[in-house]
């Protein structure tokens, strides 16, 4: 599922119109990367952690979760400091990974202090996470929400469950409901990380706790919905899978061509609906929704055929999923090499398929070789 999900990221951060954009930009149902990305993570933080904290204590798991945030705070950093170094270079062109550009509105927003403020600024920026290319800044969200795993897994383990996920339902009501000064833009920004402002923590922590849960109640869950009488839960969530991909396609994107959208509603009937419940910044309940529903059909998908599935791509997603951090952290020094290149504006259908397909394939033949395996965290 995760090597799956860095196919839709590639098509999104290697900007131009290909093949692959087809199953992008929510083609598949109104939810992106981002979310599956935390979500799985959440996941395999329960399946992992909880069956270690059965056997071992919570004890025992605590100190691989804060080693774990602070690797995850070093590669961001790295990866911080580095593209604000290149920024020095005149030759370079660097907006693609220093800047970024409100598909809608058209607005640019910089990620970095600009070059007059110093060498000084960089470094308390990068420290803070204030700074970095919009294309790795989820790491960000990761590094805080590995440090709060310790506490979920306490509550768990404590059998307060409940009030855990009451907690986390809290802080996200609050922040959906509360005003935002600036639309788009969350007023809850709790860490001041340059992250919050696409993945604000007191909306994303709710995907990412009840992710763990579902991590840690696994077997439960799965015996639960396997079940005779509970199946149709299963079915459902086809169901509304398959109702919200039909909702998306009447999204008014001028990305696709009029023969790949729908006109069931008319354009601002769609995004009146998409305003009000599916943003992506502060997770709409429409989109929470479609990620659980498409997450539980995924999963039965992956049940029922994996046989033919795994034999048909498993050679090349799963060494992608295995390796996320590695693909993520070479993914953005491929949007920069990209983008000082002819082919960064390219408009040229096939091209655009051609260069979607070989990046992949680089990165795929990078992990199996184990490239700079040694230097960039896998």
């Amino acid at each position: 599922m995760r090597g799956f999900v860095f196919v839709l990221l590639f098509a999104v951060h290697f900007d131009v119109f290909s093949v692959y954009t087809f199953l992008s930009w929510e083609r598949i149902g109104v939810v992106s990367s981002a979310e599956t990305f935390v979500a799985l993570a959440g996941i395999v933080v329960g399946i992992v952690f909880g069956r270690k904290m059965r056997v071992d204590g919570l004890r025992a798991c605590v100190r691989p979760m804060l080693s774990r945030a602070l690797d995850l705070y070093k590669a961001n950093l790295i990866v911080i400091l580095l593209i604000g170094v290149l920024r020095y270079q005149p030759w370079l062109e660097m907006a693609e990974v220093t800047s970024f550009t409100d598909p809608y509105t058209g607005r640019v927003y910089p990620l970095y202090p600009l070059l007059s403020e110093g060498v000084w600024k960089l470094l308390l920026d990068a420290a803070l996470l204030r700074c970095g290319p919009h294309q790795f800044q989820v790491i960000g969200l990761y590094v805080v929400l590995f440090l709060l795993s310790p506490l979920v897994l306490y509550c768990i383990d404590r059998r307060k469950t409940l009030w855990l996920s009451a907690a986390s339902v809290a802080l996200y009501t609050c922040n959906f409901l509360l005003p935002e000064t600036v639309p788009g833009t969350a007023e809850l920004r709790l860490t001041g990380a340059q992250f919050e402002y696409a993945f604000p923590l007191a909306a994303w922590q709710l995907l990412y706790v009840h992710a763990v849960i579902a991590g840690v109640f696994k077997e439960q869950i799965v015996e639960y919905l396997s079940r005779a009488s509970t199946r149709w839960l299963v079915w459902l969530s086809v169901a509304l899978t398959a109702a919200f991909l039909v909702f998306t396609l009447n999204h008014p994107m001028d990305k696709f061509p009029p023969w790949a959208q729908l006109r069931l509603l008319d354009d601002q009937q769609f995004l009146d609906l998409y305003q009000r419940f599916f943003l992506k910044h502060n997770l709409g309940p429409g989109r929470l929704l479609n990620e659980v529903v498409l997450f539980i059909s995924g999963f039965a998908l992956l049940t029922v055929c994996w046989r033919p599935i795994e034999r048909a791509l498993g050679w090349f997603l799963i060494p992608l999923g295995s390796a996320s951090l590695y693909v993520f952290t070479v993914h953005v020094f491929l949007v920069l090499l990209v983008d000082n290149t002819p082919l960064g504006e390219s408009t040229h259908f096939l091209v655009n398929s051609l260069l979607h397909t070989g990046l992949l394939l680089l990165v795929w033949w990078a992990v199996k070789r184990e490239w700079l395996f040694r230097w960039v965290p896998h």
